[in-house]
């Protein structure tokens, strides 16, 4: 076997995977994004491309709405000197790294990504691609994206995250495979530093990524053996532990100021600043029980080419700049109409994924009862609308549906079957009755989960301890023991 100078094998390694058009991959991208974030992205494209035209629609011609149902669808060095024993806690420090006010906010921003307008959720979805990922670890790495704090951080705890798409997803999974895909993807994409689960790993990630030998090796050492007399700002401490001169330590300093303890606001800003919530379906129920599927798209402009694009291109070109600058109008018409059609498409897709959700959950939409959610899985919306698994999953994630009864995410309506008396219930249904059984128990005497397990056959439901004790956990509840006043 091949090796090469320092001793490693040289390996040939053949894969097979599917190329996406670049209409395909843009379409996927548009289909990712909430109305915010597209309206943005749509206020971007007209910018760059002077030859597509956005007119404005009027507010009330909301265009989608239909009558369902339907056809399918640096601090100074000399500080480390002399310094005196810093108390303050990490946290009451700006993240406890001093700032070069030269290397901070938007400068910061367009030095690590280039200036980009790109939502943090899009930046890191549309890096998937650059993975081997099979359908499941895609459906799981989508989930993981959006479970991220504000920060980038990942706070939640993975076992958490392993029953909520078991709950809520019908996707089986466990923290070994979450930690893996946590490790192995989401911690290698850009900006470095997301992923982390706590600012210790956030910021050893990036000292692991973006610095080498010595330098690389000090952060580390830092990070992982005196995190505390870091977090305590420590320095001479510090100082003397890793050995080093003022000239050493200053520069280890300037290290510090460019990590980043806030990776998720590198990009489009900090999400903490987007809470509000705008409807991206409006469902709605008349008198007659007749439901009304709206898509929220009424102060998105009508795209259109510029009509001076064809007079240009008629105009005869005779010498080799003027043949030039047609081909780059072809190209630039190319690329707004490529656009146009994807906007339509995102439209069609839309509408006929929540036209489907409908369908399947119509007793709720008339009613408001969420006891009435019959069990649905990402396939079910797939099998009737005759789209891709990964095309429902990216409708369903960050869009939000207004009802008659309030605002929901979309996927709050995917939930996993259970069964009473044989036939199918949401596991909502039993989280419901599990909660009421614990809120009416005897605080001196609470029900164990054994208990429970028992009430709850004998009221049809045939689940199992573990289960009881999953969905009990799901629900923020303590265990028996700790519940006893």
């Amino acid at each position: 076997m091949p090796r090469n100078g320092q001793g490693q094998g040289a390996y040939q390694v053949q894969t097979q995977t599917q190329q996406l058009t670049p209409q395909q991959v843009l379409l996927v991208r548009l289909t990712e994004l909430p109305l915010n974030d597209l309206r943005e992205r749509i206020d971007k494209e007209l910018e760059d491309n002077p030859w597509l035209q956005g007119e404005q629609t009027a507010s009330s011609d909301s265009s989608g709405d239909a009558e369902y149902p339907e056809t399918s669808e640096p601090a100074e060095a000399s500080e480390a000197s002399g310094e005196t024993e810093a108390s303050d806690s990490f946290d009451d420090v700006d993240d406890g790294i001093p700032r070069d006010p030269n290397w901070d906010g938007e400068e910061r921003r367009k030095h690590e990504l280039g200036d980009t307008s790109e939502s943090f959720y899009d930046y890191l979805t549309a890096q998937l691609g650059e993975f081997d990922l099979t359908d499941h670890e895609r459906e799981v790495m989508t989930y993981l994206i959006g479970s991220l704090a504000d920060d980038g951080l990942m706070r939640t705890p993975l076992q958490q995250i392993a029953d909520e798409l078991d709950i809520y997803q019908n996707i089986q999974t466990n923290e070994a495979e979450l930690t893996r895909l946590l490790t192995t993807v989401l911690q290698q994409m850009e900006p470095a530093g997301v992923g982390g689960r706590d600012l210790r790993e956030c910021l050893t990630l990036q000292a692991q990524r973006n610095y080498h030998g010595t330098k690389r090796d000090q952060l580390v050492s830092l990070f992982q053996n005196y995190w505390d007399d870091f977090a305590h700002l420590r320095w001479q401490r510090i100082q003397r532990a890793l050995r080093l001169d003022d000239v050493e330590f200053g520069h280890l300093r300037q290290r510090i100021q460019r990590l980043n303890p806030r990776p998720g606001g590198s990009i489009g800003g900090d999400r903490s600043d987007n809470h509000e919530v705008t409807p991206d379906f409006i469902v709605e129920t008349d008198e007659n029980g007749e439901i009304h599927l709206t898509l929220n798209d009424g102060e998105l402009p009508r795209l259109t080419i510029s009509p001076d694009a064809e007079q240009e291109l008629k105009i005869p070109a005779m010498t080799k700049s003027e043949r030039d600058a047609q081909s780059y109008l072809r190209r630039q018409v190319g690329s707004a109409q490529m656009f146009i059609d994807a906007i339509a498409q995102r439209r069609d897709t839309m509408l006929r994924t929540m036209r489907a959700i409908i369908k399947l959950q119509r007793p709720f939409f008339l009613e408001g009862d969420e006891t009435l959610l019959r069990p649905m899985k990402l396939d079910d919306v797939a099998q009737l609308t005759g789209q891709d698994i990964s095309t429902v999953s990216r409708v369903s994630n960050s869009k939000y549906v207004q009802t008659d009864h309030g605002i929901y995410p979309l996927r709050w309506f995917f939930t996993t079957a259970a069964t009473l008396n044989g036939d199918e219930v949401t596991v909502r249904k039993i989280l419901q009755v599990l909660k009421e059984m614990i809120d009416k128990e005897d605080k001196s005497h609470p029900l164990s989960d054994e208990r429970l397990v028992g009430m709850l056959r004998e009221r049809g439901f045939d689940v199992a301890r573990r289960t009881v004790a999953k969905y009990r956990t799901q629900l923020g509840i303590a265990e028996s023991r700790m519940r006893k006043l």
